[in-house]
């Protein structure tokens, strides 16, 4: 079996998911990871004890022999690692969103396609899978044209401390922005918005916005760090979607197990990640594996396209200036295949 010889770059709490992960798919071998914290370095040492650690990128670029990177910087930091790998011809995955701005993420795209290197965007939804079950339903037509989709995607308060950084629907928005481009089968033309902000801070902690499709569809996102941390679970989601001939309803968590003790209520999100007898399971896992499954193929994935991840990023950017403006953003439109 040939070894798959992979880079880390940025090592913060979602890393952790993705070093438990990597180091037990049996093709991977993760030889050299980055972090300009050096005291983020040692807990990684767990899983990769014989991995060189980096404090720059760069250096880790121009040094390791890779085949692939794995980049899970903080949102805006997404453009330059990304594009410098794909310029050696490494593939990558890189966590959502693939970048901050809609012109960086055709910058990425483009640099993929011009050095043919395998960009996958981290967009794990897409195998969830209750997610992909409702796709394939509303693939088969029996519900006909989708009128709307109502996407809620609430998070613990207490995540707004780390995630101020960028607007709510760069982080938690952009799920489902992605799978209201992938059930729709269909481009946003106009997005109308407007944000909240706690007092005292310039960044927001909460997004709402109307997204209107080209073919009709009607698109509404709520997304904020307002949840209270005291809740069942860390996170309150909802997507109800309305078809001309039905309707679909997806709700995490979903309280087939519930705990209760002297602390209170807990409802675990166990789908979405989880451990049974050794074995790590959710779709986190399986999205990682797919990317290693095309990597190892030498083949462009047909679930995750960089297309696909530059329509969402363009979408959460119009929702950003829209809610700064107060005014509807029209976008313009895209171009067919896989040309931004």
């Amino acid at each position: 079996m040939v070894k798959i010889r992979l880079g880390m770059i940025g090592l913060g709490r979602f890393a952790e998911l993705h070093a438990r992960i990597l180091s037990r798919i049996p093709n991977v071998e993760v030889v050299a990871l980055c972090d300009r914290n050096s005291e983020r370095h040692d807990r990684f040492r767990e899983w990769f004890p014989d991995a060189r650690f980096y404090v720059e990128w760069s250096d880790m670029l121009a040094t390791a022999v890779l085949d692939a990177v794995d980049v899970l910087t903080p949102e805006h930091l997404h453009m330059e690692p990304v594009k410098a790998a794909l310029s050696q011809g490494l593939h990558v995955f890189v966590e959502k969103p693939l970048a901050h701005n809609p012109e960086a993420a055709a910058e990425l795209v483009q640099e993929a396609e011009t050095n043919r290197g395998i960009l996958m965007t981290g967009h794990l939804l897409r195998f969830d899978p209750r997610y992909a079950a409702v796709k394939e339903r509303l693939a088969k037509g029996d519900f006909g044209s989708i009128r709307s989709i109502y996407a809620k995607r609430n998070n613990w308060k207490s995540a707004f401390s780390t995630y101020n950084r960028i607007e709510p629907v760069y982080i938690l928005g952009i799920h489902d922005i992605d799978l209201m481009h992938w059930y729709m089968e269909d481009d946003v033309r106009q997005v109308y918005a407007t944000r909240s902000a706690p007092d005292g801070s310039e960044a927001a902690d909460m997004n709402w916005a109307i997204l209107h499709f080209n073919k009709g569809g009607i698109g509404i996102i709520e997304c904020n760090w307002l949840l209270p941390d005291r809740g069942p679970s860390f996170q309150d989601v909802r997507m109800e979607i309305m078809a001309e001939t039905g309707s679909v309803q997806i709700i995490d968590p979903e309280y087939g197990v519930t705990y209760i003790d002297e602390s209170g209520l807990d409802v675990p999100a166990i789908l979405n990640f989880h451990e049974t007898h050794g074995r790590l399971k959710g779709p986190l896992i399986d999205e990682l594996e797919h990317f290693v499954d095309c990597v190892s193929a030498g083949k462009h994935s047909d679930i995750l396209k960089p297309v696909d991840s530059y329509r969402a990023v363009r979408v959460a950017w119009a929702v950003l200036q829209s809610a700064k403006t107060g005014q509807p953003v029209d976008l313009p439109q895209l171009m067919v295949g896989n040309k931004v």
